[in-house]
């Protein structure tokens, strides 16, 4: 699957090909102006969830645009087992990385082409998103797979699943080091989301799961 930038640089490719502005494109996506060029600006996150749109109004296929291989080319690949946490015991299992890797704990099998550099890596976990408050990268409803990592390798801005005692959420990931404060914040189209905010003395409980590095979207 293209990164973000991979997106908008093939967009871009596009958009000359078809001849088309950015205005026309935004009209013909059903989608504010003022959006789009933030899209294009790198300022917002493509969302996925509108690949559809923005795939026929540059004449090609939300496959296409993401880089990502039709469920039909799939079937002819290898394929790894991970441990997954369905939601009913996804808060419970998420407090501990030594329950996921459990032999008790559930397993889903996932195709190479899906998870790619991460297929048969031993430290992921899978789930499923409940709500919304990053759909603007990651829709409701997407199965994502976590890198069991805890704080090792998690840079500002990455997409993460952490802890307090006992529930978890799915948050970006900032370290303000010279303030001491750990911020985790939505990226989401509900302004009812508001970040969640730690201070470093106050953050005992608070745990990093790991990184987020593979989700699927249905468009």
């Amino acid at each position: 699957m293209r990164s973000n930038k991979e997106i908008i640089d093939y967009m871009r490719v596009l958009l000359k090909r078809r001849k088309l502005s950015l205005n026309q494109l935004a009209d013909k996506a059903g989608v504010a102006k003022s959006t789009v060029s933030r899209y294009f600006s790198f300022t917002r996150q493509f969302p996925l969830n509108k690949a559809d749109d923005f795939a026929k109004a540059l004449g090609t296929t939300s496959e296409d645009l993401l880089g990502v291989s039709p469920i039909d080319n799939l079937q002819n690949t290898n394929s790894h087992t991970y441990a997954f946490l369905p939601a009913h015991i996804a808060a419970g299992a998420l407090t501990s990385v030594d329950p996921l890797m459990h032999r008790d704990v559930e397993h889903i099998e996932l195709s190479d082409a899906i998870m790619r550099k991460y297929a048969g890596d031993k430290d992921i976990a899978v789930m499923y998103v409940n709500g919304d408050s990053m759909n603007h990268v990651i829709p409701d409803g997407s199965l994502m797979a976590i890198k069991l990592t805890g704080l090792d390798g998690i840079n500002n801005g990455d997409i993460v699943v952490f802890s307090e005692d006992g529930s978890y959420s799915v948050k970006r990931y900032y370290d303000n080091k010279d303030a001491k404060i750990i911020t985790f914040s939505p990226d989401s189209s509900n302004p009812n989301f508001e970040p969640i905010t730690y201070r470093y003395e106050d953050a005992e409980n608070v745990r990093i799961i790991g990184k987020v590095v593979v989700y699927t979207v249905v468009l």
